[in-house]
Protein backbone atom coordinates (compact mmCIF):
# COMPACT_ATOMS: atom_id res chain seq x y z
CA UNK A 1 0.00 0.00 0.00
CA UNK A 2 1.30 3.55 -0.94
CA UNK A 3 0.79 6.45 1.33
CA UNK A 4 -1.36 9.44 -0.18
CA UNK A 5 0.51 11.87 -2.09
CA UNK A 6 0.85 15.40 0.09
CA UNK A 7 0.71 18.72 -1.14
CA UNK A 8 3.65 20.70 -0.18
CA UNK A 9 2.23 24.04 1.90
CA UNK A 10 1.99 27.18 0.09
CA UNK A 11 4.55 29.55 1.43
CA UNK A 12 3.31 32.65 3.78
CA UNK A 13 4.19 35.97 2.34
CA UNK A 14 7.22 37.54 3.70
CA UNK A 15 9.09 40.49 4.02
CA UNK A 16 12.71 41.93 5.02
CA UNK A 17 13.25 42.67 8.57
CA UNK A 18 13.55 46.39 8.66
CA UNK A 19 16.79 46.34 10.52
CA UNK A 20 18.86 42.95 9.95
CA UNK A 21 17.19 41.64 6.89
CA UNK A 22 15.90 38.45 7.70
CA UNK A 23 12.74 37.06 6.13
CA UNK A 24 9.37 38.06 8.46
CA UNK A 25 6.11 37.58 8.10
CA UNK A 26 4.24 40.20 6.26
CA UNK A 27 2.25 41.55 8.83
CA UNK A 28 5.22 42.57 11.15
CA UNK A 29 8.70 44.51 10.79
CA UNK A 30 10.61 43.09 12.84
CA UNK A 31 12.54 39.67 13.51
CA UNK A 32 12.28 38.20 16.88
CA UNK A 33 15.79 38.86 17.28
CA UNK A 34 15.37 42.94 16.22
CA UNK A 35 12.40 43.18 18.80
CA UNK A 36 13.10 40.60 21.78
CA UNK A 37 10.65 42.47 24.15
CA UNK A 38 7.86 42.33 21.53
CA UNK A 39 7.36 45.35 21.37
CA UNK A 40 4.65 47.36 19.19
CA UNK A 41 5.99 47.62 15.79
CA UNK A 42 7.14 50.97 14.58
CA UNK A 43 4.19 53.33 13.50
CA UNK A 44 3.56 55.02 9.67
CA UNK A 45 4.01 58.07 11.38
CA UNK A 46 7.89 57.23 12.36
CA UNK A 47 8.79 55.46 8.91
CA UNK A 48 7.85 58.73 6.92
CA UNK A 49 9.60 61.25 9.30
CA UNK A 50 12.62 58.89 9.11
CA UNK A 51 11.88 59.02 4.86
CA UNK A 52 11.40 62.73 5.48
CA UNK A 53 14.77 63.31 7.05
CA UNK A 54 16.88 61.61 4.61
CA UNK A 55 15.81 63.73 1.74
CA UNK A 56 15.84 66.63 3.54
CA UNK A 57 19.93 65.53 4.30
CA UNK A 58 20.10 64.80 0.77
CA UNK A 59 19.16 68.23 -0.61
CA UNK A 60 21.14 69.78 2.02
CA UNK A 61 24.54 67.89 0.45
CA UNK A 62 23.45 68.47 -2.61
CA UNK A 63 23.42 72.68 -1.96
CA UNK A 64 27.01 72.04 -0.04
CA UNK A 65 28.31 69.92 -3.06
CA UNK A 66 26.21 72.83 -5.67
CA UNK A 67 28.31 75.53 -3.59
CA UNK A 68 31.61 74.36 -3.79
CA UNK A 69 31.40 73.15 -7.54
CA UNK A 70 30.07 76.89 -8.02
CA UNK A 71 32.82 78.82 -6.11
CA UNK A 72 35.16 80.44 -7.70
CA UNK A 73 33.06 80.47 -11.15
CA UNK A 74 32.89 84.15 -12.77
CA UNK A 75 31.39 86.82 -12.59
CA UNK A 76 31.57 86.99 -16.20
CA UNK A 77 31.02 90.31 -18.81
CA UNK A 78 30.42 90.30 -22.39
CA UNK A 79 30.62 92.56 -25.18
CA UNK A 80 29.01 92.54 -28.77
CA UNK A 81 31.74 93.21 -31.45
CA UNK A 82 30.72 92.70 -35.44
CA UNK A 83 27.86 92.02 -36.69
CA UNK A 84 26.96 90.21 -40.45
CA UNK A 85 24.46 88.50 -42.41
CA UNK A 86 25.25 84.47 -41.68
CA UNK A 87 26.11 82.58 -44.17
CA UNK A 88 23.02 80.03 -43.75
CA UNK A 89 20.39 82.55 -43.07
CA UNK A 90 20.51 84.91 -39.90
CA UNK A 91 23.16 86.79 -38.26
CA UNK A 92 26.83 85.96 -37.40
CA UNK A 93 28.23 88.32 -34.45
CA UNK A 94 31.60 88.06 -32.69
CA UNK A 95 31.77 87.85 -28.90
CA UNK A 96 34.17 88.85 -26.48
CA UNK A 97 33.50 87.53 -22.92
CA UNK A 98 35.41 87.87 -19.88
CA UNK A 99 35.70 85.71 -16.35
CA UNK A 100 36.84 87.42 -13.66
CA UNK A 101 36.19 84.09 -11.24
CA UNK A 102 39.49 81.82 -10.23
CA UNK A 103 37.90 79.05 -12.18
CA UNK A 104 37.46 78.65 -15.81
CA UNK A 105 34.48 77.75 -16.38
CA UNK A 106 31.16 78.74 -19.71
CA UNK A 107 28.18 80.61 -19.41
CA UNK A 108 25.35 81.64 -21.06
CA UNK A 109 25.05 85.16 -23.03
CA UNK A 110 21.82 86.31 -23.61
CA UNK A 111 21.87 88.44 -26.81
CA UNK A 112 19.48 91.13 -27.41
CA UNK A 113 18.55 94.16 -29.77
CA UNK A 114 20.72 97.29 -28.16
CA UNK A 115 17.49 99.36 -28.34
CA UNK A 116 15.57 97.43 -26.64
CA UNK A 117 17.29 95.00 -24.10
CA UNK A 118 14.72 94.07 -21.62
CA UNK A 119 11.58 93.66 -24.31
CA UNK A 120 12.64 92.71 -27.16
CA UNK A 121 13.60 89.76 -29.23
CA UNK A 122 16.50 87.69 -27.38
CA UNK A 123 19.14 84.54 -27.81
CA UNK A 124 20.83 82.33 -25.50
CA UNK A 125 24.47 81.36 -26.60
CA UNK A 126 26.67 79.22 -24.55
CA UNK A 127 30.50 79.97 -24.72
CA UNK A 128 33.11 77.84 -25.11
CA UNK A 129 34.90 77.47 -21.62
CA UNK A 130 36.86 80.69 -20.34
CA UNK A 131 39.84 79.85 -18.43
CA UNK A 132 40.06 81.93 -15.19
CA UNK A 133 40.88 85.92 -15.40
CA UNK A 134 41.55 85.86 -18.83
CA UNK A 135 39.22 86.88 -22.05
CA UNK A 136 37.65 84.74 -25.13
CA UNK A 137 36.66 86.02 -28.55
CA UNK A 138 33.98 83.94 -30.49
CA UNK A 139 31.79 84.00 -33.06
CA UNK A 140 28.15 82.23 -32.50
CA UNK A 141 25.24 82.07 -34.92
CA UNK A 142 22.14 83.67 -34.51
CA UNK A 143 18.57 82.91 -35.76
CA UNK A 144 15.83 84.85 -34.21
CA UNK A 145 16.71 88.06 -35.09
CA UNK A 146 16.29 88.03 -38.87
CA UNK A 147 19.36 88.11 -41.59
CA UNK A 148 19.52 92.25 -40.96
CA UNK A 149 22.53 93.02 -39.46
CA UNK A 150 21.49 95.43 -36.56
CA UNK A 151 23.23 96.83 -33.27
CA UNK A 152 23.21 93.61 -30.75
CA UNK A 153 23.73 94.21 -26.70
CA UNK A 154 25.14 91.08 -24.62
CA UNK A 155 24.85 90.49 -21.11
CA UNK A 156 26.24 87.22 -19.79
CA UNK A 157 24.97 85.26 -16.68
CA UNK A 158 26.95 84.17 -13.70
CA UNK A 159 25.87 81.36 -11.25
Amino acid sequence: MTAPATVPAKPEPTHACMRCGRPVAIDVALCDDCNPLGLKQPAATQVHALAAGGIVLFVVILAVLGRLGLSGVGPFTGQAGDVVAGSGGGLSITLSVSNAGSKAASTNCRVTEARNPTGGLGELVQTPIVPAGESITFTASLTAFGNVPRALAVECLSP
